[in-house]
């Protein structure tokens, strides 16, 4: 009979050891589904960031692309003003020097 006993606490013992490792199992399940949500959050916010970067990256470069060419159109506007003054001085001094020659 005391062989019947140490039997019946080796099954007991396995079915204990069996029920916790099917609640390992099951806890480990649990962390890798954790795992795998804060995995899939953290590379949704890293392709937020990555977004908002290219964004920022996209208004910069449109915002120095516009500074660069305002700055451009008044350095041309600035030029060409200053090359007109300067033509119309030739062209009346031109004009002065004909009218001297022509009218005594």
């Amino acid at each position: 009979m005391a062989g019947s006993g140490l039997i019946k606490s080796l099954a007991e013992r396995e079915r204990a050891l069996a029920q916790q490792l099917e609640e390992a199992r099951k806890a480990a399940e649990g962390r890798v589904r954790e795992a795998q949500a804060k995995a899939a959050e953290m590379l949704e916010e890293a392709q937020r960031a990555a977004r908002a970067m290219e964004a920022e990256y996209r208004a910069r470069t449109a915002e120095a692309v516009a500074r660069i060419e305002r700055e451009a159109k008044a350095k041309a506007e600035a030029e060409a003003a200053a090359i007109a003054e300067s033509s119309r001085l030739k062209v009346a001094e031109a004009v002065q020097a004909v009218l001297r020659e022509v009218l005594p």
